[in-house]
């Protein structure tokens, strides 16, 4: 995985981080199915980086 610092320089800064992050764990709490395959279980949090940093998660800004 990689470290906090190159997720935060991948998505753009710490926030969008935050919310990136927040959003997909609140999606596997919920039911959705991992994007990546883990040896043991995990917590949807530690998955989600896991799945960003793997580059299996998008995001975008929709303006309203």
């Amino acid at each position: 995985m990689l470290s906090i610092d190159e997720l935060v320089q991948k998505v753009g800064n710490i926030y969008i981080l935050a919310i990136v992050i927040a959003k997909r764990a609140k999606q596997l709490n919920e039911g959705a199915v991992p994007l990546v395959e883990l040896k043991e279980a995990h917590s949807p949090l530690f998955v989600a980086l896991e799945e960003l940093s793997a580059g299996k998660i998008s995001f975008e800004f929709v303006e309203e």
